[in-house]
């Protein structure tokens, strides 16, 4: 089966709206999930803190236009769970924080710890592949060490543990295709 996975959208309806009408044209049967941060807070970590009971309208970017772009599921993202902690909505607390498909799981990235670099420690999983967004930065580690990104050519995946950033829709219109028959990823950028 194929998955397109994308994430590290902040509510930019230009960029992922271009990044879903390339999925329908390199791999229109592949299911496309989300990896968090679909929308964009405008509240700010540190005054995240204090404020609550805000209205959405001030806690967060939320056109109509992109919201009916969001068809596919998803996990819940950092931005999710603050818009979620300043207004008390709960809506935005509707996605899972771990997801499985075949042999990979899937995290949005801001549940690890990461270094003063932005590095990630990646959690212990009980799947070969873990798939994860959060730095804006698509890579892909072949046991810890990071690895350049190879875009529109499949990388074959073999018998180590793999972490992949699917990189950012918000920033440079990445998104992953991985095809789990034929056990490749390709980083692709619309």
């Amino acid at each position: 089966m194929q998955y397109a996975l994308l994430g590290d959208l902040h509510s930019n309806y230009k960029r992922t709206k271009s990044v879903l009408e390339h999925i329908k044209e390199v791999a229109p049967q592949a299911q496309i999930i989300g990896l968090g941060d679909l929308f964009e807070c405008t509240i700010g970590k540190k005054k995240a803190q204090v404020i609550r009971n805000a209205q959405v309208k001030d806690a967060a970017i939320i056109e109509k236009r992109f919201v009916n772009l969001l068809t596919f599921p998803s996990i819940i993202g950092n931005q999710e769970e603050r818009i979620a902690l300043v207004t008390g909505d709960e809506r935005f607390l509707q996605y899972e924080e771990v997801y499985k498909i075949e042999h990979a799981t899937l995290m949005h990235g801001h549940q690890f710890e990461w270094d003063e670099d932005f590095n990630p420690t990646f959690p212990a999983i009980q799947t070969p592949l873990l798939f994860f967004g959060h730095s804006h930065r698509s890579a892909i580690y072949i046991n810890g060490e990071r690895q350049t990104v190879p875009y529109h050519t499949p990388f074959a995946l073999d018998e180590k543990c793999y972490q992949i950033n699917v990189g950012a829709v918000v920033e440079n219109k990445e998104w992953c295709l991985y095809d789990s028959e034929k056990m490749t990823v390709t980083f692709m950028q619309a």
